[in-house]
């Protein structure tokens, strides 16, 4: 189990500056129970990283080993989304912004390794791989990246939900919106000349 951790521990190491430096995305191992995952989320999508918080709420992704898996050789990894309706500066949903986030990622995520999006509001995605020592650290790596080109979505749509916010429009009803104005103008223009 050490030999695990502490490959997570220099993959925190290595990638926590560049990936908080390229997206503002934090990158930390903490620990939780029996383990320490490496966890990634930006600071306005959870408090997981403050240390005064009473419980943890928001988004927030990360990788782990525990013993009950790694006896079975399989690491895990997930993206939760805790008491959402709780985030602060947001007006959440959590079973619409599951649905929404899930749609959104469903292909990009399809060919992660025994990924799974059927569950609840509260875990938006979960997998678990095989954790070979020796290929290990590039797997970890890879979940981490995928994290990181999934990570819009997460921001897109809580801008769309941001409290104080005019009324929020759906991709789907702006690109109708584009399409209509595209197919109509002539018509408002010629209407307009007269």
């Amino acid at each position: 189990m050490q030999q695990y951790e502490d490959i997570l521990k220099e993959l925190e190491k290595k990638l926590a500056p560049k990936v908080l430096k390229q997206y503002g995305i934090i990158c930390k191992k903490l620990p939780f129970g029996d383990c320490s995952p490496i966890y990634l989320a930006k600071p306005h999508w959870t408090n997981r990283f403050d240390d005064d918080r009473k419980s943890t709420l928001g988004i927030f992704c990360s990788v782990w080993v525990d013993p009950k898996y790694l006896k079975r050789n399989l690491y895990s990894y997930n993206i939760h989304a805790k008491t959402l309706h709780k985030l602060p500066g947001y007006q959440l949903k959590p079973k619409l912004f599951a649905t929404e986030f899930r749609s959104l990622v469903n292909t990009t995520v399809a060919d992660w390794p025994g990924v799974s999006l059927n569950y609840g509001p509260s875990t938006l995605l979960m997998g678990r791989d095989s954790c070979d020592l020796d290929s290990f650290a590039e797997k970890v790596e890879a979940r981490i990246q995928g994290y990181v080109d999934i990570h819009k979505h997460i921001d897109e749509l809580l801008a769309q939900y941001r409290s104080g916010s005019q009324k929020r429009v759906r991709p789907s009803q702006l690109y109708e919106t584009q399409i209509n104005i595209l197919l109509y103008w002539p018509v408002y223009a010629v209407r307009s000349s007269f």
